[in-house]
C-alpha cells in the first residue's frame, strides 16, 4: 500500500495505545551525575521526582527526591558551531527494552541532534519480568512527565546543549506524556524550574487523557498516528488537537496510511486480541490533579487507581508492529519538525 502523509495546522487525526515489547536494557551501571558531561554518549543518572500519580504530581513535595535513568547521546561530529538542539525520548508502556529510543537516538545523532532516552521503569526497579499491568500500577504517565521535565533541566544545564532548543517525543504511553507536557498546568505541576519544551512530537499516542484547563505552553505539537491502528479514536484525537490549538499551540497532524500501532518496532505487524487499549476511556484532569473518567464516573489520584479505572473502561485488541515505509516517513516528519522548530 502506498504511504501518504499530510501536514495540517490545527487539524485532526488518530489515536493508539500501550505497546508491549521485550529485549534488554543495558545492565551497565549509569554514571551518577547531576549534569550530563559524558563523551560522546552513555548511561546517566540524574535527579527527578518520584510521584505516586497525577494528584501527587500536582500537590506533592516539589523537590528532587529520586534518580532517573537514561541514555545520553551526542552527535559524534560536534564542531565549533555552538550548542546543539536535543530531544528527550519517552518509552511506551512496554518499556525501552525493545530499543525504540536507542534507535531514534542514533538516527538523530547522525543529523546533529542530541538525545536523552529516559527509562522511567528501570529507575523505579521495574523490569521486563514485572507483569505488564502491575508495572503500570507502579509507574505510568505522571512518573514519565516528572522524568521528562527533570531531563529537560539536566540537558539545559549542559553547555553543549542549547537550552532553548529542547523538544520531547514519545511512543504510545510516552506519546501521551509528550502531549500532556504541552499543557501549562501540567508543566507548572511537573517542572521545578520555568523551563519548557520547545517542541512536542507524540508517536501513535492515545487520546484518552485531556485537561479541563486547555492553556498550553505555546510550544508547537507535531503528532503522528497510524491509519490502520484499531486502538485509535479519531474523534477523541480531533478534540485533543482542538483543545491544544485553542490553548495556544500550533498543531500539525499526520495520518500514515498502512501503519498500525508501533510502526518503529522490530516485531512484524499483527493483530493482538488481548492487548488492552485506552479507548473508549475518557479521562479529564481537573485543577486538583484528579482524573475523572466519564464512562465509569470514577476518579483517580494515584498510578494504581488510574490503571484500575483504565482496565474497567478499556476495550481490547489492536494491530501493532513494524511498517518500514511508515518508519521512514515518520522520521522525515520528525526531522522536518526539528528543523522548523529547533534549528
Amino acid at each position: 500500500m502506498r504511504l501518504r502523509w499530510k501536514r495540517v495546522r490545527s487539524s485532526i487525526l488518530v489515536l493508539p495505545v500501550f505497546c508491549m515489547l521485550t529485549a534488554g536494557w543495558s545492565d551497565r551501571p549509569a554514571a551518577q551525575t547531576d549534569g550530563l558531561r559524558m563523551e560522546p554518549s552513555g548511561l546517566v543518572s540524574f535527579p527527578t521526582r518520584d510521584v505516586g500519580g497525577l494528584h501527587d504530581l500536582y500537590n506533592g513535595e516539589r523537590r528532587y527526591n529520586a534518580r532517573a535513568l537514561g541514555e545520553f547521546v551526542l552527535p559524534a561530529d560536534m564542531d565549533d558551531t555552538g550548542p546543539v538542539p536535543a530531544m528527550v525520548i519517552l518509552h511506551g508502556s512496554g518499556g525501552e527494552w525493545g530499543g525504540r529510543g536507542s534507535r531514534h537516538a542514533a538516527f538523530l545523532a547522525g543529523h546533529g541532534i542530541a538525545t536523552l532516552v529516559v527509562d522511567s521503569f528501570e529507575a523505579r526497579g521495574l523490569g521486563p519480568d514485572t507483569a505488564y499491568l502491575e508495572r503500570l500500577r507502579e509507574a505510568n504517565m505522571p512518573d514519565q512527565i516528572a522524568d521528562a521535565f527533570a531531563a529537560l533541566d539536566a540537558l539545559g544545564a549542559d553547555p553543549r546543549i542549547d537550552a532553548e532548543r529542547i523538544g520531547v517525543m514519545g511512543y504510545s504511553m510516552g506519546g501521551i506524556s509528550a502531549f500532556l507536557a504541552t499543557y501549562e498546568e501540567v508543566a507548572e505541576a511537573a517542572g521545578l524550574t520555568p523551563n519548557r519544551f520547545a517542541l512536542h512530537v507524540p508517536f501513535y499516542a492515545p487520546c484518552f487523557v485531556s485537561l479541563a484547563d486547555t492553556r498550553t505552553t505555546g510550544a508547537p505539537v507535531v503528532a503522528l498516528w497510524g491509519a490502520s491502528d484499531e486502538s485509535t479514536d479519531p474523534e477523541a484525537c480531533d478534540r485533543q488537537v482542538r483543545d491544544l490549538a485553542d490553548g495556544g499551540s500550533a498543531v500539525a497532524t499526520h495520518w500514515l496510511d498502512g501503519a498500525a500501532h508501533g510502526w518503529n518496532m522490530t516485531a512484524p505487524m499483527r493483530f493482538v486480541p488481548s492487548a488492552p487499549r485506552g479507548s473508549p476511556c475518557d479521562f479529564v484532569v481537573n485543577a486538583a490533579g484528579e482524573a475523572v473518567e466519564s464512562i465509569t464516573g470514577r476518579s483517580e489520584r494515584g498510578d494504581a487507581a488510574f490503571i484500575d479505572v483504565l482496565a474497567a473502561c478499556a476495550d481490547r485488541g489492536y494491530t501493532m508492529g513494524r511498517h518500514d515505509a511508515a518508519d521512514r516517513v515518520a522520521n522525515e516528519i520528525l526531522l522536518e519538525a526539528i528543523a522548523e522548530h529547533l534549528q
